[in-house]
């Protein structure tokens, strides 16, 4: 019988790359679903509605950016 090591944690750059990776594809899947119900339900595509769905993605943006700088900065809670 053997034993296998334990994976090695990946270093906290790369944790905090995918940490940031993986809030922006969650992110951009509620932009881009903001969107697709925005076209389905005959929403008017007025200047408005270009200026909102703007936010949502720069909000994302900003969220990435600091889901990154929080993994960077905060170690994960280890039990």
């Amino acid at each position: 019988m053997s034993v296998s090591p334990l994976p090695i944690p990946a270093s906290v750059s790369t944790d905090a790359r995918s940490r940031a990776l993986r809030t922006a594809v969650q992110g951009l899947l509620v932009d881009v679903s903001v969107a697709v119900v925005g076209a389905v339900a005959d929403v008017r595509w007025t200047r408005a509605y270009w200026a909102a769905l703007g936010l949502l993605v720069a909000k994302t943006a900003v969220q990435s950016a600091v889901s990154y700088v929080a993994r960077r900065v905060v170690p994960p809670a280890t039990s």
